[in-house]
């Protein structure tokens, strides 16, 4: 394999971003020295995450797609997306599909600040950190339904970019509708367009005739005069003020996550003949070379909460990942008694499932972030649970002879979130980070990540061009046949330790 060296150069030189930049210096607090890829086993686990990577790098060939889990770290997808952007942003090309994606806003939760989501009309929401959940759950953990007939979801990738980054030509929507009698349709350049059924897999496939950004998604029911009369009732409806509660809509306030606003229900006197479609996910990819980088996050999540989603694996099964990266266990370890054994014991069970799917990808775990909880008088203390956790994912890597970020030691250790917070870095809940926290969370976990590939290409076997011996000149009656010397090619390579 040839090593193009302006290449290597190239990415070298992407862990700077031209948007955000934090002068490290000056948080005297953050182990740099320490910021890699620890392999407690060796990296060969990796070999085949390398090679996608060669062939992307050095052929432009393929695409590579890394998966992300975590809690609310993670769907949040601040520090997830910095490293995504890292990725892709400055090298023209490296730019694949942008992987699952969902509406959130349909759900009363924060979309991923990485795109916009909007909806439409009255939405049901269903999640995997709830205690009664109502749908059957996907990879993402949670799930919208609708019975209204003018409802609609949209997505914007690169609403927040200054310079688009992400397009699309082919969508899988995954969902269903219990009578099988609303389907999903796509609405682009005035056009509605139906996708084929995937009744196996209970999810629907659209060919776009051009490259997008964005997604409308409507619903079209199979008795579609129905579907127009009940629309035209509600737009009159809706034009009384005094009848607020439409006969057609009416839904009852109840308690959702504490971390957001209430949500709406419909009630249960329309959920008889009820039209209705159950949207569990969105993937929107594209055919070009690249890397693809999805994000997978429930605020609240514990391992637990992946464990309860009986469609993961059929998910799974359309990203097929070449790196998977967990970051669940904040939410675990915030407890007053943090059972480690049960915390490894739950992460070995998600990783028997992902494995399933994906048994060659490659593994890093990252560690905790250090984190203060409330005491009996409202104080914060230090909470020792994070070195805790830390241990055990080192276990875990040990065993499943994958990789470990360590985020509670770079950032300080034990008692180093008060610093982040005092330099305006983390929230004061001293759980979560800031904006510019997080970004410089994916700034040092992109910079380790690139380090550990750049070392696999040190031992790379690089090719030394071979000098010919020019062919002889032509015979002529004088002149004697030339012997031909025999050319040797000489190649040199180096060992990996």
């Amino acid at each position: 394999m040839k090593l193009f060296l302006p290449l290597l150069f190239s990415l070298a030189t992407l862990a700077v971003a031209t948007d955000f930049q934090l002068n490290l210096a000056d948080y005297a607090f953050i182990d740099t020295t320490i910021n890699e890829i620890q392999f407690p086993r060796g990296d060969s686990s990796y070999n085949l995450f390398y090679k996608k990577m060669d062939s992307l790098v050095f052929e432009n060939k393929g695409q590579v797609r890394i998966i992300h889990f975590g809690g609310s770290h993670i769907q949040a997808d601040v520090f997830s997306n910095r490293v995504r952007e890292n990725l892709v942003k400055r090298y023209p090309g490296l730019a694949a599909g942008r992987g699952f994606v969902f509406p959130y806003s349909a759900a009363r939760t924060n979309t991923p600040s990485s795109y916009a989501s909007y909806y439409k009309g009255k939405w049901d929401m269903s999640k995997n950190v709830l205690k009664e959940i109502t749908k059957p759950l996907g990879l993402l953990g949670i799930a919208v339904s609708t019975i209204d007939p003018q409802a609609e979801v949209s997505i914007f990738l690169n609403q927040y970019n200054s310079t688009p980054i992400w397009f699309f030509n082919r969508i899988r929507i995954l969902g269903y509708s219990d009578l099988k009698d609303v389907e999903p349709v796509i609405i682009m350049d005035s056009n509605t367009y139906r996708g084929k059924l995937d009744s196996v897999n209970q999810s629907y496939l659209f060919d776009l005739p051009r490259s997008t950004d964005s997604l409308i998604v409507s619903f079209k029911w199979k008795d579609t005069l129905k579907q127009d009369s009940l629309i035209r009732l509600i737009k009159i409806d809706s034009l009384n003020k005094d009848t607020a509660k439409q006969k057609l809509t009416q839904v009852e306030l109840v308690a959702a996550d504490s971390m957001f606003q209430d949500t709406l229900i419909l009630t249960d006197s329309l959920q008889g003949d009820a039209h209705k479609f159950t949207l569990t996910g969105i993937i929107v990819e594209n055919e070009h070379p690249g890397i693809s980088y999805t994000n997978v996050g429930i605020n609240g999540a514990k391992v637990q909460a992946y464990l309860v989603c009986p469609n993961l694996q059929r998910d799974l099964s359309f990203f097929k990942p070449d790196l998977i990266i967990f970051s669940i266990g904040i939410n675990d370890a915030h407890v007053e008694f943090f059972n480690d054994q049960k915390f490894q014991d739950d992460y070995d069970s998600l990783i028997t499932v992902v494995k399933t799917i994906a048994p060659d990808a490659a593994i890093l775990f990252t560690t905790n972030n250090d984190a203060f909880r409330k005491g009996k008088r409202k104080n914060y203390i230090q909470h020792p649970n994070g070195e805790i956790a830390r241990k055990a994912f080192f276990k875990m890597a040990e065993k499943y002879e994958a990789g470990v970020w360590d985020l509670f030691s770079i950032m300080g250790g034990l008692g180093s979130m008060a610093k982040w917070e005092k330099a305006d870095l983390a929230k004061k809940d001293k759980v979560h980070f800031k904006s510019s926290g997080y970004k410089l969370l994916g700034d040092l976990f992109y910079d380790a990540l690139l380090k550990t590939y750049n070392n696999h290409i040190a031992y790379l076997p690089a090719e030394i061009p071979v000098v010919k011996t020019p062919p002889p000149a032509e015979k002529t009656p004088t002149q004697k046949p030339m012997l031909k010397k025999p050319t040797f090619e000489k190649q040199t390579e180096k060992t990996k330790p």
